[in-house]
């Protein structure tokens, strides 16, 4: 696998590549003043008690919209003092991260549950330790578990999936790093005024390095030059060994966005209509309410005259691309998938349970709940950044990228 870093149309851009076809992209634009993971002394502005929640301004354009956890006190700052208040009052100063960009008429959304991210292990203000779902060897989650010793901490961790193969040392050193920024968090509130940013995010370009899985990657190369040195100085304090995958390229006759066919690709996700090897297509309608996605048969041939099994075939196939397709486009929110019916009870099984397993290993929270007496099978996948078509307007609504 390799990871391609570019810049189109003035949006830096992290492609993977798995075997030359495209399996995840970010696009990163530009750095904002308020960007997910930043956190910010934030003040109360509106108190919405029959939704649990409330509006929280961090000196931005619009107050922030954040969901009371009935589980975890916010933290309150009051005469050079942090406090966990059960309930929050109008015009106190609240330390908040925001967890999710604005999207359409949704202003952005903050938490009081605070966290830090690592390369494996994420800080998190909710208490113990737990481990990703995706680590399956227990020898290997019972002995993470035994690394961590917090009786006496008001914060937890949780240890992600990077984790499974590295070495004790290096997690028990991210553990250390990460509790030390933690408190100089806390530490910088306790001294700083309303709207100050306490942490920094770092950019996207770094996450997309550090949430890889480096033993799978055979090439991270990049054609921005400030890009490369901030990569090398990341991958050489915290992954040295994995510095020779790192490279440069500096074809100026051949951009790495030509010799990969980015944009083409780009200009492809935002279609409706993706058609499949098989000759069937999708057709993919993304309302204001849900993700919409329809399954046709097209110009698929049935050279056995097994209608059955053709359907089954092409609905198995959709399914591996419809996964592809949320994850490349970064669609979130209700999804319904209308597949080809099928009168085999044990083929909708089959397909249900396919999709539940490829569901497994997205980096995104993503759930198929059942299939409806209709046949449709509902989904949802956890809202976070603007998906790709969004993140390619300009502030006047122009794409970016022309279709």
């Amino acid at each position: 696998m390799e990871l391609v870093i570019t810049e189109i149309a003035g949006c830096v851009v992290c492609a993977w590549f798995c075997d030359n076809t495209l399996s995840d992209i970010i696009i990163c634009g530009n750095r904002k003043e308020y960007n997910i993971d930043d956190i910010y002394i934030g003040k109360v502005k509106n108190i919405v008690n029959n939704i649990n929640a409330s509006f929280v301004d961090i000196g931005g354009a619009n107050p922030c919209f954040m969901q009371c956890k009935s589980y975890e006190a916010p933290l309150v700052l009051k005469g050079g003092m942090i406090s966990c208040k059960d309930a929050l009052k109008r015009e106190q100063d609240v330390i908040v991260q925001i967890i999710k960009d604005s999207v359409k008429t949704k202003n952005q959304a903050v938490t009081s549950t605070l966290s830090i991210p690592g390369r494996y292990l994420i800080l998190t203000r909710k208490k113990g330790i737990s481990i990703s779902r995706k680590i399956k060897d227990r020898q290997r989650r019972n002995e993470l578990k035994e690394l961590f010793d917090l009786n006496d901490e008001d914060y937890g961790f949780i240890v992600r999936t990077n984790a499974e193969h590295a070495s004790d040392a290096k997690i028990l050193e991210e553990k250390r790093y990460l509790s030390m920024l933690y408190k100089e968090i806390l530490d910088k509130a306790v001294h700083s005024k309303t709207y100050t940013r306490l942490y920094k995010a770092p950019p996207e370009y770094i996450d997309a390095v550090k949430n890889s899985n480096l033993n799978q990657l055979t090439r991270i190369v990049t054609d921005i030059p400030y890009i490369y040195d901030d990569i090398m100085e990341y991958v050489s304090s915290a992954e040295p060994e994995f510095s020779n995958i790192i490279s440069f390229y500096d074809d100026r006759g051949f951009s790495l966005d030509a010799l990969f066919s980015i944009s083409d690709k780009i200009k492809r996700l935002l279609k409706k209509k993706v058609w499949l090897d098989s000759g069937a297509y999708l057709i993919i309608d993304v309302t204001e309410a849900c993700i919409v996605i329809d399954v046709n048969s097209g110009k698929a041939v049935n050279n056995n005259n097994d209608t059955e099994q053709t359907f089954f075939n092409i609905n198995i196939e959709a399914a591996n691309e419809i996964m592809r397709q949320l994850r490349l486009r970064n669609l979130s929110g209700i999804i319904i998938i209308d597949f080809i019916d099928m009168r085999n009870e044990e083929h909708n099984d089959a397909l249900l349970s396919e999709l539940k397993h490829l569901s497994e290993k997205e980096r995104i929270s993503t759930n198929v709940l059942d299939m409806t007496s209709l046949g449709l099978i509902e989904m949802t996948r956890m809202k976070q950044k603007k998906p790709l078509h969004e993140r390619l307007m300009s502030d006047d609504d122009r794409l970016l990228i022309i279709q």
